[in-house]
Formats: structure tokens, C-alpha cells, sequence
């Protein structure tokens, strides 16, 4: 089973670190009442990722082609990732995408610790 499918394909690469994040927030209408009280508006539960790749065992022109993919300037991606002791589906955007160049040779450019940051463009959870 792949680690990491991005618009409905696969992708051979190794996957050395998944950090997420849930964040719920607020809508417009969230404020701090007369009395001191803090009123939430929740709107929902956003779920983001941060992926780190292993991409020592990818040839340069396969590295170069998720990068594209990966810093590609479209809206969202369609992301299937671990979440539980399954994986989940939902629409991602893409804010940030770094790497290292690790190493210069006459024949190609190493690059690695590949890292990008995936947030969710809605809610996985909303208030009942």
C-alpha cells in the first residue's frame, strides 16, 4: 500500500516522517462576551499534514517530476494519507515546499530532505 497518493496516483517514495495537525476553527461570530466569556462559532475540524520524503533512492528525472507535481500552482490536490489505523481522502492545498541541495556533481544535482505542507481546504468534522 502506498504512503502517499496525490490526485489519484501513487507514488514510489519513501515517506521518513508524518507530522499532522488538527485545527478547529472559528468562524466570524466568535468573541469575547461582555462577561469575559470567550463564544466559539466553530466552523470545524481541518486536518493538515506535513510529509518529509526519503528521496535518496529516486533517480534525479523521478525527484524532479514530484517536485513539479508537489510546487505545481493549482487551487487543491485530491490526497489519500495515513490518519488512524487507516488512511483518509480529502482536497488539499499546497502552502510550502522545501528541500536541501545536498550535493553537486557533473552529472546531476542531489537533492533531498523534501518536505511539503498539506492543509485541508474544508472541514473533516463539523459540529453536530
Amino acid at each position: 500500500m502506498p504512503v502517499l497518493t496525490l490526485d489519484g496516483k501513487d507514488y514510489d517514495v519513501q515517506v521518513t516522517g508524518i507530522s499532522r495537525s488538527a485545527e478547529i476553527r472559528d468562524g466570524q461570530n466568535a468573541d469575547t462576551l461582555l462577561s469575559g466569556r470567550y463564544s466559539r462559532d466553530i466552523i470545524g475540524t481541518y486536518y493538515n499534514y506535513d510529509v518529509t520524503f526519503g528521496t535518496s533512492k529516486l533517480s534525479p528525472t523521478d525527484y524532479d517530476a514530484l517536485y513539479e507535481v508537489l510546487t505545481a500552482p493549482q487551487d487543491y490536490h485530491t490526497l489519500t494519507i495515513p490518519y488512524g489505523q487507516a488512511t483518509k481522502t480529502f482536497e488539499v492545498y499546497i502552502t510550502n515546499v522545501t528541500d536541501t541541495l545536498r550535493r553537486m556533481t557533473r552529472n546531476y544535482n542531489h537533492w533531498g530532505d523534501l518536505t511539503v505542507s498539506l492543509i485541508a481546504i474544508e472541514p473533516m468534522r463539523v459540529p453536530e
